[in-house]
This record gives C-alpha cells, structure tokens and sequence, in this order.
C-alpha cells in the first residue's frame, strides 16, 4: 500500500512538473511578428524584442535570419496606451533587407515616417498589459537608397511582443 502511495505521489509530482514545463513553453511560443510584404507573408521570430529607450518610447524588432531581414516598429507613447496611430503621431515603420554586393554588406531601407514624403502607416495597439504589447500594423514603405528607391506594401501585419522586465 504504502508503494502504490509513493508511485502515485511521484507520478503527480512529475506529471505536474511536466505540465508546468510545458505550458511554459506555449507561453514562450505565443509571441510572433508576422506581415505581407507585396501580398507575401513574412515571419520575423528568429529574435523578437521590446526596448523600451524612455518612459515614451519603445521600440519593437522583429528578425528573419534565413531571409537576412528586419523589421523595426518604433513607438512614441507611453507603456499603458492603447489605440490606433499614424506616422503624424510619432510613429516610425522600417523594413531592412541585407545583401551582399561584392563581398560587402549592404541595407536596403524601406521607410514610413513623417519626413519620407509619400509614405503612410499606421500601427493598432490592442492590449498594452505589464507582460506584452500586442496589435497590428501596415504601411507603404519607400526605399531610401539611390540603388532601390521602390515602394513596398506592408499589409496583415500582426504582432505580439514579450516586455522585458527591467
């Protein structure tokens, strides 16, 4: 009687050590940044983070290793706001592509901002809570070389982003 007491309480024991472990893990993977980029969907979870670089601005990178790309979303607002902005209201939306040319790195930059005449944005904050910052986005990016001064369209973009405890 008393092994049968021991298997039980062992199995509970692992089981609910299992089950931690494994919600912990959902929980980690629930955080994504995904958009379409000329009708293409993208995903940017190789790295995904929050910086916060004042009390009003934070600023969210998303990372595609295998297509060497980033997407950079900075907001001017404070950590509890909600609600939907534009490029009028200090909000900047980046899209970078490296490539090689000629054994050296180059970026390519699509921007939406306040100066870049012809470009428009907008991100939707939907939940702005002590543990992430989750909502959408989209935006028509200009390219900011001489090399590629093309237009992107940046439509679906979705994201839920893990703040980091400071």
């Amino acid at each position: 009687m008393k092994t049968l007491l021991l298997i039980a309480s062992c199995l509970l024991v692992f089981g609910s050590c299992n089950t931690k472990s494994e919600k912990l893990n959902l929980n980690e993977d629930s955080y994504y940044l995904t958009v379409k980029i000329n009708g293409i969907k993208h995903t940017f979870n190789d790295k995904i983070d929050l910086k916060s670089t004042t009390s009003l601005s934070n600023i969210i990178n998303g990372y595609n290793k295998e297509e060497k790309t980033r997407i950079t979303l900075g907001l001017n607002l404070n950590n509890k706001k909600t609600g939907t902005f534009n490029i009028e209201d200090n909000i900047t939306l980046v899209y970078h592509s490296k490539i090689t040319f000629k054994g050296k790195p180059i970026h390519y930059i699509w921007h939406a901002k306040k100066s870049v005449l012809g470009s428009l944005g907008t991100i939707t904050i939907t939940k702005n809570t002590d543990a992430y910052l989750e909502g959408t986005f989209s935006f028509k990016g200009i390219g900011s070389t001489k090399i590629d001064s093309s237009v992107k369209i940046f439509t679906e973009g979705k994201f839920k982003i893990k703040k980091q405890k400071f």
